[in-house]
């Protein structure tokens, strides 16, 4: 497997991931893009701190385990502990439909609804995730003014390659998840 892009994420959310087995993220881009790009390719999680808050996140991750109230340190070099690839895309046209998913993130609704209400005209995606947990994390080179702000994706300096790492989807939960989410489009 090789990487050559890398994905921020909240470091709550990579926990998520690896404890409920379920991958879900929501993206309409960030304030310094117009649109999230999708890629069909295998890329790298960084995680990220910036809007990571006990008010975003649902009673019952709002704990160290999940919330760690580290910053954000961009100093070119890192860890890459996670690799995923978008499995599924959905279009979310409602709030109501935010509810049907709630077992399946972190995230508070109230969170979700000021994303679904930012930028009215783009639509809030969810996306499904396969994510793999890299059994040795690999050092990462980046431009860290390149990975600041609020954008979704970085390039890395140099590609990654990556052998030996374990599956963090869980089949049956992937399965309930799917259900809920071919409702929606």
């Amino acid at each position: 497997m090789i990487l050559s892009k890398v994905l921020k994420e909240w470091s709550s959310a990579l926990k998520f991931y690896e404890s409920k087995k379920v991958c879900l993220i929501f993206r309409k881009g960030g304030i310094h893009e117009k649109d999230f790009v999708e890629t069909k390719n295998f890329f790298g999680f960084f995680p990220t701190f910036e809007h990571e808050s006990n008010d975003n996140v649902k009673r019952d991750y709002r704990n160290s385990k999940y919330i760690t109230n580290q910053s954000a340190n961009y100093t070119g070099i890192g860890n890459l502990d996670y690799f995923g690839q978008i499995v599924g895309s959905y279009k979310i046209s409602s709030i109501d439909q935010l509810s049907l998913l709630d077992r399946f993130h972190i995230w508070e609704n109230s969170y979700l609804i000021d994303r679904f209400n930012f930028r009215p005209k783009n639509p809030l995606r969810c996306y499904l995730l396969d994510v793999f947990k890299i059994k040795l994390p690999k050092k990462i080179e980046y431009d860290s003014s390149e990975a600041k702000g609020c954008t979704s994706w970085f390039d890395l300096k140099k590609k990654v390659s990556v052998h030996s790492f374990d599956k963090v989807n869980d089949d049956f939960q992937v399965k309930k998840a799917l259900k809920v989410l071919t409702t929606l489009s």
